[in-house]
């Protein structure tokens, strides 16, 4: 019945958090452990649930003031046959009584554990004596304890042979008192106290690793709930080890009165932080707008019942005061996980994203710690002694996962539209770059026609006109004339070219490079050497890009290398354009800057390319090269 129970949510928390394809790889590997961990603990929580320990026969009635020579009369009369009391919030101390013998030739030590960690006074009456032969409880340090434990152990001493009788006062007024007691040898204990501390271990270092994930995500997403989150899996945390009585032997070990105040405290707090992350992942713009006034409500009285524990210490010292602080307690607490239900619900039915991650997790939980405190606190209903302590713990376990897992999802998703948004600028800054390009080869277009139309018209009509001049003095004079009006019109001529690439985009890139090297072999004493090999289409933008990078490498070899070798090759290479530049010339001077403006504008097309440029240079020439992603 019970694995029945818990198969369908443990079943769909599986296929939520093994779906992979929304979390990257190191967080694939950490939810997969996590979730294999999980159904470890699952299964060695119904081990432990299976141990049943030896079960103690006793009776009980209420103190009503008796001292113990009152209390040994009762005990002769007094029915032994009850193995689970749970009076729920009780306003009077008891009386257990109960008879232990040992059959063997041999002393026995016992140890007698009541599963209660949280009772204020217990004091141990052997043998009719009228004195107690131990004391100990959450009124006593934890160094007073005659054995020291997490739990309220009783440790007993049988004689060989022998019946003894005990009779041990409780007292828990005020609070909720549940007893299951159990007794046991040395070896017996040894073994219990091993399978318990294994599977706290395992609960809690569950809870460590979901903190480390609230941790990741406040981190990831720069949001309040992620931060919220991890406060609530810290606090949720402290309050199972307090339950448990950690806190007490390993943290506060001395601070008997905040122990008391302790469980009420974690409870509220975890209270306060569950809504307030439901109503800051969901904020209540689409549905829940009347709801979640109602969970500010209900925060601002559990601030104040906070309030009331620490600043008002009468009514943590006064029996009906304490009753009546821990049932409201009880009713803000119920009232809180139907608030976080009804809230998460009417997210779900509005189809707010992962809102049914969290209807699922707080459902989880839901079901463990209604029936917990309604076993509790109103309606006992005689529940092991393992459900109570760890029920609540294994109902945090699915609630911590689901909304661990929402929070997984929502940082995937942030991931993914921070990645489309990112990609949308750079298409954006990519468009607007393409088209400060296209406006800029327009303008160069017009200024290449104005000077090949205009100035290159003038001078060669200025050219023709000196034809006509005959006269013999001045022949000389017009010689020279001719030749810096030509000079004139093949420099317009190259200017033009420079500005706008001639017939670029009917010749195609090769053409034109070629047609560009052949005008400076004319020009310049070089031997240049030509190679181009490109089999893909490349975009017009490309082209220009690419011409102007190896105009102006080409006019660097030049005007300044005093090469009388030179090399131009473009090819394509695994889906990259390599484009290298080499003279024989006499290199850069080391000693000078790298940034001229003909190198730097090199530079700033290769980044705008998302390209790479490499510069090798010594006294026996130069080498450039640069790669750049044919698909950027």
């Amino acid at each position: 019945m019970f694995i029945l129970l818990f198969h369908s949510p443990l079943h769909l928390y599986f296929l939520i958090i093994t779906d992979y394809s929304w979390i990257n790889f190191p967080v694939k590997v950490l939810f997969k452990r996590i979730v294999y961990w999980g159904f470890a603990l699952f299964f060695l929580f119904l081990g432990a649930c299976a141990e049943k320990g030896n079960e103690v026969r006793f009776g009980v009635f209420p103190d009503a003031g008796y001292e113990s020579t009152l209390a040994w009369e009762s005990f002769d009369t007094l029915p032994k046959s009850q193995t689970l009391f749970n009076p729920g919030i009780t306003r009077t101390p008891w009386w257990i009584g109960l008879n232990l013998s040992n059959p063997t030739d041999q002393e026995r030590q016992l140890y007698f554990v009541p599963s209660n960690p949280h009772i204020n006074r217990i004091q141990v009456f052997e043998n009719r004596s009228s004195r107690p032969s131990m004391e100990l409880g959450d009124f006593f340090s934890f160094e007073q304890r005659p054995f020291l434990d997490r739990d309220l152990v009783i440790p007993l001493t049988l004689p060989p042979n022998s019946e003894q009788e005990y009779l041990i006062w409780m007292d828990k007024v005020g609070e909720t008192f549940h007893i299951e007691p159990k007794i046991y040898d040395f070896g017996e204990f040894q073994e219990k106290k091993a399978k318990d501390t294994l599977v706290m271990g395992w609960i809690l270092g569950w809870m460590c690793l979901v903190l480390v994930f609230a941790l990741f995500f406040a981190a990831e997403l720069k949001s309040s709930s992620g931060a919220i989150y991890a406060a609530y899996v810290l606090s949720i945390s402290l309050w199972l080890a307090t339950h448990w009585g950690l806190t007490f032997q390993y943290i506060w070990p001395e601070q008997v009165v905040w122990v008391g105040k302790a469980r009420p405290f974690f409870n509220l707090t975890t209270n306060i932080l569950i809504l307030l992350l439901v109503i800051r992942f969901f904020p209540p713009h689409i549905t829940g707008k009347m709801t979640s006034r109602v969970i500010w409500a209900v925060i601002i009285v559990q601030v104040a019942l906070i309030y009331s524990i620490f600043a008002t210490s009468e009514i943590m010292s006064n029996t009906e005061g304490k009753v009546q602080l821990l049932q409201f307690t009880l009713v803000v607490s119920l009232l809180s996980s139907l608030l976080v239900l009804v809230y998460s619900y009417q997210q779900w039915r509005a189809k707010v994203p992962l809102a049914g991650y969290y209807l699922l997790g707080v459902a989880f939980l839901a079901l463990f710690g209604i029936i917990l405190q309604l076993n509790q606190k109103i309606l006992p209903m005689g529940l092991p002694s393992y459900l109570v302590d760890y029920g609540s713990a294994f109902g945090l376990m699915g609630e911590t996962g689901m909304i661990t897992a929402a929070f997984a999802r929502k940082a995937s998703l942030f991931k993914k539209e921070k990645e489309k948004l990112a990609f949308e600028i750079l298409e954006k800054e990519k468009q607007v770059a393409d088209q400060l390009i296209q406006v800029q080869e327009e303008e160069r277009k017009r200024l290449g026609r104005d000077l090949h139309d205009s100035i290159g018209g003038m001078l060669a009509s200025l050219y023709l006109k000196t034809e006509t001049i005959q006269a013999d003095n001045q022949e000389q004079s017009l010689t020279e004339l001719r030749q810096m009006i030509e000079q004139s019109i093949q420099e317009a001529r190259s200017l033009s070219h420079n500005l706008t690439p001639h017939h670029l985009e009917e010749n195609g890139l090769e053409n034109v490079l070629s047609l560009q090297i052949n005008l400076l072999r004319q020009k310049y004493p070089l031997d240049f050497h030509f190679f181009f090999k490109i089999d893909s289409e490349l975009p017009q933008t490309l082209q220009v890009i690419l011409y102007r990078i190896s105009n102006e490498l080409l006019q660097n070899i030049v005007k300044h290398a005093q090469a009388t070798e030179a090399l131009l090759s473009i090819s394509e290479i695994d889906g990259k354009i390599e484009l290298i530049a080499e003279d024989n010339g006499k290199g850069i001077d080391p000693e000078l800057p790298k940034t001229g403006i003909g190198l730097k504008n090199i530079q700033e097309r290769v980044a705008y390319l998302k390209g790479n440029l490499d510069l090798e240079s010594s006294s026996a020439g130069t080498t450039i090269t640069i790669t750049i992603p044919l698909h950027a």
